[in-house]
């Protein structure tokens, strides 16, 4: 099997990746809604674990809301809902019947969720509130949809919190972003923190952050979201506490999002020629063991491979043992490549005799030979270097993405070119931003939030005062 180039045709490499790897069958009948297939869906369970320990380490709770939220309900906060019309998917009928009032499928749960909060805060010792859900997402996406980095219906995890003053949810946003960086870092992702503009916050947030990540064919992906959505939710939805001081206050609250899109992600920068290459420490399957031998020779080596399989799951490893009769050992190293397997471990009659296994890097290729007692030890510190590479791989990716334009014709150039994240100067103005995604397609993404940018001249595309420092770049 050979697939497209990966540098030339990114989304031709793509669409075949996750269909040979068995990540998504987008057969489905509705266009945008496509099956997460269980490998797909093992690697999203292996971020959700790792999410879910993380929320829980910061006093999270997880909780589950109704998909069907009530017009009305999204209608209190104007803005918000004015953001979500084109998006929004309604149910008007129950069979035959008319429905009374419209209900929306949730294209996100914050309308659903704050009407439950009004009624379960009632003074600063319910304080602070930390709700998370692990549920399906519905948006009508006016795009063309991708499976994965542009779904009409996907999964997600939705933090939210609410605080008893501005401080203590502009922590909260701290401490979200550090989550998401520990869950990025185990999935060796390599992306820029950044302030979106103030046009494109989320509707009815104060301010918005987003991680994008760049792919191979230039343009960005949003892998998460994180919103202070100070109190005008609050005041929309009555949500109310009684303070130390007997006075009856709005809270303060924040949202945040991460969705398997991040399986995309993973898929478009960590891939290569061969297929996936899953980061160790998410892989629903670290090491794949493929006994080869002679059919006189499988009872034996079956055997001795089921003893090498129980000794590294007592180690800790998520082991897999593929004794399929009908397939030669050669078909089975191209499968499981392509499933982006970190190890791969061969053991035939002659390793048996030496008592060793052969351990292959899926990253490198590299073999080498341990000992069979040896082999956990071996593993595990293999897993390590390959995490560090891939992840020093993917740092490079973002590094090579970022360009310096000298002026708004290289901008442009750059844009419809090479693409990728370009580093400029701007005004601010809206039409400034405008301009640029009419000429060039690219989308101004933000300022950096873990970094302080000053402007040092001119807006690059007007030439006005320029107020902020910003990222420009194409995006999914």
């Amino acid at each position: 099997m050979k697939l497209p180039d990966k540098e030339k045709e990114f989304l031709q490499w793509y669409t075949a990746v996750i269909a040979y790897a068995n990540i998504v069958d987008n057969r489905s009948p509705v266009k945008g809604s496509n099956v997460i297939m269980p490998y797909g869906y093992s690697i999203w369970e292996s971020i959700e674990r790792k999410l879910d320990d993380e929320l829980k380490k910061t006093g999270h709770k997880n909780a589950y809301f109704p998909l069907f939220i009530p017009e009305d309900y999204l209608q209190r906060e104007a803005e918000h809902f004015e953001g979500f019309i084109p998006e929004v998917a309604w149910v008007t009928h129950a069979g035959n019947r008319k429905l009374d009032r419209k209900l929306a499928l949730r294209p996100t749960s914050e309308t659903i969720m704050y009407e439950m909060f009004r009624l379960w805060i009632r003074s600063h010792g319910d304080l602070p509130l930390k709700i998370n859900q692990f549920c399906n997402i519905i948006r009508f996406d006016t795009k063309e949809t991708k499976p994965l980095l542009r779904d009409r219906e996907f999964l997600w995890s939705e933090g939210h919190t609410c605080h008893a003053t501005a401080k203590e949810a502009e922590e909260q946003v701290r401490e979200s972003m550090r989550i998401y960086e520990t869950v990025y870092k185990e999935c060796c992702m390599s992306f820029l923190i950044l302030r979106r503009p103030k046009y494109d916050t989320f509707a009815g947030a104060v301010y918005s952050i987003a991680y994008d990540c760049p792919l191979p064919d230039g343009r960005t992906l949003q892998i998460g979201t994180t919103h202070n959505l100070g109190q005008g939710f609050a005041k929309a939805f009555d949500i109310t506490f009684q303070d130390k001081d007997k006075q009856n206050k709005n809270v303060h609250q924040t949202c945040y999002g991460l969705s398997t899109r991040l399986v995309a992600a993973i898929v478009g920068m960590h891939g290569d020629e061969k297929g996936l290459i899953i980061p160790p420490f998410i892989a629903p399957i670290q090491i794949v063991i493929v006994p080869i031998y002679r059919k006189e020779q499988m009872e034996k080596v079956i055997k001795a491979s089921e003893k090498v399989k129980e000794k590294l799951i007592k180690a800790g490893l998520r082991v897999e043992l593929d004794k399929r009769e009908g397939y030669t050992p050669g078909w089975k190293f191209n499968e499981w490549e392509v499933r982006g397997v970190p190890i791969r471990l061969e053991l035939g009659p002659r390793d048996i005799e030496n008592k060793q296994v052969v351990l292959v890097r899926r990253d490198t290729g590299e073999k080498l030979s341990v000992p069979t007692n040896s082999a956990a030890k071996e593993a595990k510190k293999i897993l390590k270097e390959i995490h560090d590479y891939i992840q020093k791989r993917a740092d490079k990716l973002l590094e090579d993405s970022i360009s310096q334009p000298k002026d708004y014709d290289e901008l442009v150039e750059i844009q419809k070119t090479k693409r990728g994240f370009s580093h400029a100067n701007w005004c601010g103005d809206e039409k400034c931003a405008e301009k640029v995604k009419d000429e060039t397609g690219a989308d101004i993404r933000g300022t950096r939030e873990d970094i302080n940018e000053k402007p040092d001249g001119k807006c690059i595309i007007c030439g006005d005062k320029a107020k902020e420092v910003v990222y420009i770049a194409p995006a999914y």
